[in-house]
């Protein structure tokens, strides 16, 4: 046996001398052979990835990997299983969620108030079971009280006003009083007490309401403010300050003519008119009173007020006609009670 190794060692030492071509050392030759044997693993893990088994080239087919949950995890969140890898050529499908329907949403519905269901709903009158009558209904109809059938808010400026406890509302007030000389008896009482039941009237009125005074016997006189012309003036403090000063300074005298001072009166479109006088006579006749009744035409109240002594005369009262016809009032005084006892 060492002989025979002895003679091949001889022949490849003879055989290395001889041959043309470099030795190559074994190291060098096993990383050779095992670098081949890695790029032929390589090139079949590549020919799985890309699904080809030992087709045509350009045949490709994507692939997905996709993990499988159990089933507790299923019922749990079922819209979660989403594949983990997916080829860019083809898109990924979505998992079909609800959508809430949101054009369709209305308020909850209380089946006690149908009438208030059907205005939250935009829809007809509901049908629904009759209910029964109970202590909460009075309170529930105010509660659907439409706007068409709320209260109105009163008008600015028609406050109430009170002259001779005939109180009446408007925003346009004439006050007209008789300064005939009989109105300074007995003992100047009738015109002191007139004009302090008129100064405190005005003091009545508020900034938004309009006021004129007329004094009259035979000859009307109105309030005018300084030198502007005879007009309707607001109740404000300077225009009250003014008509104290203004009904101061009127002094009973002269008779009595009612017709011109109620047809001044109305040439101011008043709402309401205080008619104040202590004449008897002479009365309004038939005549006076349809032309008063024809140029109001009901648009102005007239409230009338009757200075006299002892009782009033009810039967062929002209005043009190003249009242019921324009929709007002009659009210009598006894002027011995507005003397001052000393």
């Amino acid at each position: 046996m060492p002989a025979a190794l002895t003679e091949l060692e001889q022949r490849s030492s003879r055989w290395q001398k001889n041959s043309p071509l470099l030795v190559v050392p074994s190291w060098a030759a096993s990383l050779a052979i095992h670098s081949m044997i890695l790029l032929i693993l390589i090139s079949s893990l590549n020919r799985c990835d890309s699904g080809q088994t030992g087709g045509d080239e350009g045949e490709l087919r994507s692939v997905g990997i996709f993990v499988k949950q159990s089933s507790d995890a299923e019922q749990t969140d079922e819209t979660d299983q989403e594949p983990l890898e997916t080829s860019e050529d083809q898109p990924t499908p979505l998992t079909q969620q609800p959508v809430p329907e949101v054009m369709d949403q209305r308020p909850p519905v209380d089946p006690q108030l149908p009438e208030l269901n059907t205005k939250l709903l935009g829809a007809g009158p509901i049908q629904s079971p009759s209910l029964p009558s109970s202590p909460n209904a009075d309170i529930t109809n105010d509660l659907l009280m439409t706007p068409q059938t709320a209260i109105a808010p009163p008008v600015m400026g028609a406050g109430k006003v009170n002259f001779f406890d005939a109180v009446d509302s408007g925003k346009r007030f004439v006050f007209v009083l008789d300064c005939s000389g009989s109105m300074a008896a007995p003992q100047g009482a009738p015109i002191r007490k007139a004009r302090s039941e008129l100064i405190s009237s005005l003091a009545g009125l508020n900034h938004h309401q309009q006021f004129q005074i007329i004094f009259y016997n035979t000859v009307t006189r109105a309030m005018q403010h300084r030198d502007k012309s005879v007009e309707m003036l607001y109740a404000t403090d300077i225009n009250r300050t003014l008509a104290r000063q203004f009904i101061q300074s009127v002094e009973p005298d002269g008779g009595t003519d009612h017709l011109p001072a109620l047809k001044r009166a109305l040439s101011f479109h008043p709402d309401v008119i205080f008619f104040l006088t202590d004449a008897k006579h002479p009365q309004l006749s038939g005549a006076d009173l349809n032309e008063i009744r024809s140029l109001n035409a009901g648009k102005a109240k007239i409230h009338c007020i009757e200075f006299g002594e002892g009782f009033p005369v009810q039967e062929g009262n002209s005043l009190d006609k003249l009242a019921r016809q324009n929709r007002g009032s009659y009210r009598y005084y006894n002027v011995r009670k507005f003397i001052i006892k000393r």
